[in-house]
Parts: C-alpha cells; sequence; structure tokens
C-alpha cells in the first residue's frame, strides 16, 4: 500500500494538489493500486502575546476551527470520489510540521501546492515548499 502525504491549507494551489491526487487514483497512474491518503493542514502558531491571552479551549477551538476552514475544499472532493482519507491537523512551523507527520506516518511520497495561503504568502510565496524539498527525503510532488 502506497502511504502518501498531502499538505492542504485551502489555497487554489492546495486544491489543486488534490485534484491532481484524485487523477492519479482515478486513472491508476503512478499510485497503480492500492492508496492511503493522509492530509495534512498545519496551523501558525498565533503570536505569544495573543495567545497568553486565550484560554486553552480558545486556543484550541481558534485552531481547530481555522484548520476545518482550510480543509474543506479538499474534504470535500475527495468525499465526492469516494477516496477514504485521514486528516491530521498541526500547529508550528508547516514545513516542519509536514516533514514530521510524513516521517511518523511512514509515507511513501509527499503532494503539495507550489504555493500556499502561508504567514506573509506574498512574500515569501512558495517557501514552505522550498522547506519540505530541503527537509524531506521522500519523493515530492509540487502541483502549480
Amino acid at each position: 500500500m502506497h502511504k502518501i502525504l498531502v499538505a492542504i491549507d485551502g489555497s487554489e494551489h492546495s486544491e489543486r494538489a488534490v485534484r491532481y491526487l484524485i487523477g492519479l487514483i482515478q486513472d491508476g497512474g503512478l499510485l497503480g493500486g492500492s492508496v492511503e491518503v493522509h492530509l495534512v493542514n498545519v496551523q501558525p502558531l498565533l503570536p505569544t502575546r495573543i495567545a497568553l491571552d486565550m484560554s486553552e479551549d480558545e486556543r484550541d477551538r481558534y485552531y481547530g476551527d481555522k484548520s476545518a476552514e482550510d480543509s474543506q475544499k479538499a474534504e470535500v472532493l475527495l468525499k465526492q470520489e469516494g477516496i477514504a482519507f485521514a486528516l491530521h491537523t498541526l500547529q508550528g512551523d508547516a514545513a516542519s510540521q509536514i516533514v514530521a507527520c510524513s516521517r511518523s506516518l511512514g509515507c511513501d511520497s509527499i503532494i503539495l501546492g507550489s504555493h500556499g495561503n502561508g504567514f506573509l504568502a506574498g512574500i515569501f510565496l512558495g517557501s514552505v515548499a522550498a522547506k519540505v524539498i530541503q527537509l524531506s527525503d521522500l519523493p515530492i510532488t509540487l502541483v502549480k
């Protein structure tokens, strides 16, 4: 079984990455047989001055709501095609968390959009993808 991790952040590039995965699965493409799909959404940590003014429940609710919002499109697309998946929601540095998640799950490859909705995306466009490539030993597919 091929375990694949797809990083999602609610961006158009992220949606294209999910559509690319769906195409691979439907066509039998590179993935061939059975596939285990893992979606990962990483929320950036709130600034300390804001986080300190929130209770742990408020922070958890905030991260959960943002992750649900970012994951909605991907979940709908996969459910429409009858593709099972597991959703992993994390907080922290996106690239580091994506790579750590892929390792802990024993994934065989990673798919992610070439650009995302990350913090300061307009300035550091594509920086998460570049860092994932640098940190991971797995095959990585970037979808533009």
